[in-house]
């Protein structure tokens, strides 16, 4: 068996279940309350049979109690005290004869109520017997509890009705023994003296008849003969009928006790029928109004109890509020609705609000006056019982059921029983209350999800008007600004031309940068409108060669760019379906940066084609840091300087848009110094492998590489 610790469970609830049905007997003035609070038990822990305590909750509760009765003793009082309040005990005793069978059992029945130690009993008299309990490893018992034993085993004795002669402790654990030993002796009873004259008797008939026939049969050993045989049947007699009386008495004992275990046997299904009731009726039901009538009913039904209410705690958890009730007349409800029940820390708080704040059941019995205070719940009633609505350790309410028409008080199994039907409501009511909470934020996440589609269709709406607006004014500068921006250099070529003699080298060099700055405005004008146009023209699908287009427009460049050695490297086939305006578009401005930023690398390359459906330009230019990739594809963003490479920012701005218009895409791969290559796709499904010259008959190059000369 594994050694223990302080914390380890060790001994069962029954024990001191015992020492508080002493104190409530014998010592009235004690306030239990304050008892267990010290020791850190609660009122249904030792209200459960099954529950157990450590040796730290026994030391506690032991140094608490003697320092409240001032009685260093009470722990051997409280064990001779479980003869007469210990219904268990008694139980168990009941079908015994002799202290020897009880004793030879002991181990057995000890396991009950400590698992402290084992226990070994053996006969060393008549009417002797020895008993060595032996503590388990880690057990560290204090000398009160060995003196509980002692008066465990005096309790025996009487509830045998029995006299106990002696109880010695020839060697103790606490006084420097292994272990605790203890000899008990009892005096004989009236039974067994008259089964042993019964003994005696027969002995003395059967012996003396021999012996008084070997003399002949006279008279004086007749009257020798006949005078044992009356001793022998009065004691006969009187030996059966106490064996008799005993029977009896053991019989009606053993009847009553049956009975008993039957009643609670009954009782104990019916109350689990009725949790279990409690659970599929709740569980059908998913609004806290419908979990609550439901439990109302069934309490109603199958508990004996005239009265009955369920409180919550209200929204902001400052109160306790009448939510459910059975069995009140409708001023008894109305009273209680207008009372306040407060679980504010700094207010005085009923004996509801105790209840749910600390979580504890709570039985009211008759003649605690000091626990019915003037504003509790309800009045001219002997007793009642509040337990709290408690689910994953949250408290939730209380449930209290009283009786006006009860005779006596509600008992530890009423409490007990109610204690298990909050639990089960208590799970309903969480289940409720989420699933509430869960429907309350579904409706307000729509309500909000509602709201924010109706803000964005505005915000949507007045961005598309900002938009066209901004759009109009955007069309409108450029074409009004043609007129103006054509009379500046217009006039300025015409002052150059006409009076070119009597101007001097300065003058002429202003109106040629007057006029080449009109004539650069005049271009960014007409890219922005090509810019701005691609939004409304109209897409025009069809199958586009881009192997064909590809090499037309590198033909143009070639032509244009006299005196360049570039190698050009077409693939062949590259068949896809677009806007062909579009795709000229886009290839015209890659193809045109390639052409353009290779210019000054030595034995430049450009190539296009087309992998895996994503069509590729590349050149061996002087590429760039692609940490500044995504600045490429805004307007008028550039990389370079405008003396180093000519150009207005809007080539791949007006390239991203048209294959955007296209349902396709573009990205970039460059390091400075070796190159870039730029990446497009189309629409799903728009790009073709390579095929057959497309119909209307427009050659396919079938050069893979050329190298063009000016």
């Amino acid at each position: 068996m594994p050694a223990v610790s302080p914390d380890t469970p060790l001994y069962n609830s029954r024990i001191f279940d015992s020492f508080l049905k002493l104190v409530q007997d014998r010592y009235p003035r004690i306030d239990t309350g304050e008892l267990l609070a010290y020791a850190g038990m609660q009122d249904h822990e030792l209200a459960d049979p099954g529950h157990w305590f450590t040796q730290t909750h026994a030391d506690l509760f032991h140094e608490k109690l003697v320092a409240m009765s001032g009685n260093r003793g009470i722990a051997r009082e409280a064990g001779r005290y479980a003869a007469v309040s210990d219904s268990f005990m008694r139980d168990i005793l009941s079908g015994f004869t002799s202290p020897e069978i009880l004793f030879s059992l002991l181990d057995r029945f000890s396991v009950n109520f400590s698992r402290s130690f084992r226990s070994a009993t053996r006969k060393v008299g008549p009417r002797t017997i020895e008993v060595t309990v032996t503590y388990r490893d880690g057990v560290e018992e204090k000398l009160y509890q060995c003196q509980n034993r002692m008066g465990y085993f005096e309790a025996v004795f009487l509830l045998l009705k029995r006299d106990c002669e002696s109880i010695e402790h020839p060697e103790c654990i606490f006084h420097g023994g292994t272990v605790c030993r203890y000899r008990i002796t009892w005096r004989e009873t009236e039974a067994s003296r008259l089964v042993s004259a019964h003994r005696f008797t027969l002995a003395t008939l059967l012996l003396s008849a021999p012996a008084l026939l070997l003399n002949g049969l006279t008279p004086l050993v007749a009257a020798s003969l006949l005078l044992p045989i009356p001793a022998y049947l009065v004691v006969s007699f009187m030996a059966w009928r106490s064996e008799r009386s005993y029977l009896i008495a053991s019989f009606e004992r053993g009847r009553e006790l049956s009975l008993r275990h039957l009643a609670l046997a009954q009782e104990n299904y019916d109350n689990a029928l009725l949790i279990n009731q409690i659970g599929e009726a709740v569980s059908r039901k998913t609004e806290l109004d419908d979990v609550l009538a439901t439990v109302n009913q069934i309490l109603l039904k199958r508990l004996n109890y005239g009265r009955g209410i369920i409180m919550l705690a209200n929204e902001s958890g400052d109160a306790l509020v009448l939510r459910s009730w059975f069995g009140l007349t409708e001023n008894e409800r109305i009273s209680l609705e207008r009372r306040e029940h407060a679980l504010i820390a700094d207010r005085p708080k009923c004996l509801l609000a105790r209840c749910y704040l600390d979580r504890r059941p709570v039985l009211v019995k008759e003649g605690r006056g000091e626990m019915l205070p003037e504003h509790c719940l309800f009045y001219s009633v002997k007793s009642f019982i509040c337990v709290p609505i408690v689910c994953e350790g949250e408290p939730l309410g209380i449930l209290v059921v009283d009786d006006p028409d009860r005779k006596g008080d509600l008992l530890q199994s009423d409490l007990n029983l109610v204690n298990g039907v909050a639990s089960m409501i208590g799970v309903a009511v969480r289940n409720a209350m989420r699933l509430a909470n869960e429907r309350r934020l579904a409706a307000e996440l729509r309500g909000a999800s509602e709201l924010l589609e109706r803000r964005v269709d505005e915000r949507t709406a007045e961005l598309r008007q900002a938009r066209e607006e901004l759009e109009l004014l955007y069309d409108s500068m450029t074409h009004d600004l043609r007129t103006p921006l054509r009379l500046i250099y217009g006039y300025g070529d015409l002052l150059l031309e006409g009076y070119r003699d009597k101007l001097d080298d300065t003058a002429k060099g202003y109106l040629g940068a007057m006029i080449d700055g009109g004539a650069r405005i005049e271009a960014i004008l007409d890219r922005i409108l090509d810019f701005s146009g691609m939004r409304a023209s109209e897409l025009k699908v069809e199958r586009v060669d881009l192997s064909e287009m590809a090499g037309e427009i590198l033909e143009g460049l070639r032509v244009a760019g006299q005196g360049r050695e570039v190698a050009i490297r077409v693939q062949p086939g590259v068949v896809v379906v677009g806007d062909r305006s579009l795709l000229t578009s886009v290839l015209e401005n890659l193809l045109g940066n390639a052409w353009k930023y290779s210019a000054k690398t030595p034995s430049a390359t450009i190539s296009f084609g087309c992998e895996d459906g994503v069509c590729f330009v590349r050149d061996n230019g002087p590429g760039f840091d692609m940490k500044l990739a995504e600045r490429l594809f805004m307007p008028f963003q550039r990389l370079c300087d405008r003396d180093t490479f000519a150009g207005h920012g809007l080539g791949l701005a007006i390239v991203k848009r048209s294959l955007a218009r296209m349902g396709g895409e573009i990205w970039c791969d460059s390091t400075a110094g070796a190159g870039a290559s730029f990446y497009f796709t189309l629409a799903v499904n728009s790009t073709l492998p390579p095929g057959p010259p497309l119909a209307d008959g427009l050659n396919m190059s079938e050069v893979t590489s050329n190298s063009l000369s000016g």
